[in-house]
């Protein structure tokens, strides 16, 4: 049943107009990787280093001021958003059915319910510590579990071309 579905989305997704340009453009698979690279090295180089901060890291720089760059993150991963799911839709059985796929999810799960958790439990509580106090065991493990999870989501997204069914 499972399997019939996903072959179903699969015979949609390959006919979308997306799907048929990244496998037909000549330039568009490698713009589209590029792009998909850009939107990480957002994300990671902005919400990495608000997560290092939350680890305790560079005490020094007010986490408000690393918080700013929150929003470059965000803009890195709605490129990757945009960009995946182009890519799914242009080679869709190589996702729907890729355990490597399926970990990338669960990693992208775990870090979004991360983040909301931390901005609905931890966040104004850390803006009003004191400047060079030590982050709050909750910052704290919020930052592991963001670092990890997008540690997690490289790795399998990096292990997709190695694990095609």
């Amino acid at each position: 049943m499972l399997n019939q579905l996903l072959h179903s989305i699969e015979v949609y997704l390959r006919h979308t107009p997306q799907g048929e340009f990244l496998r037909t453009a000549m330039w568009g698979w490698p713009i589209f990787e590029s792009l998909h690279f850009l939107g990480m090295s957002l994300l990671l180089g902005t919400v990495g280093v608000f997560d290092l901060r939350l680890l305790g890291f560079a005490r020094r720089i007010p986490i408000a001021a690393l918080h700013r760059l929150i929003p470059i993150g965000i803009s890195g991963f709605v490129i990757n958003m945009v960009t995946g799911i182009c890519f799914i839709s242009a080679t869709p059985d190589q996702y729907l059915f890729n355990k490597a796929f399926y970990w990338k999810v669960t990693f992208i799960t775990i870090a979004g319910i991360n983040v909301m958790i931390f901005y609905a439990r931890t966040f104004r509580r850390l803006l009003e510590a004191p400047p060079d106090s030590p982050p709050p065991p909750g910052a704290r493990l919020a930052g592991g579990v963001s670092l990890l999870a997008w540690i997690g989501v490289m790795s399998a997204g990096r292990l997709l071309t190695f694990f095609r069914p």
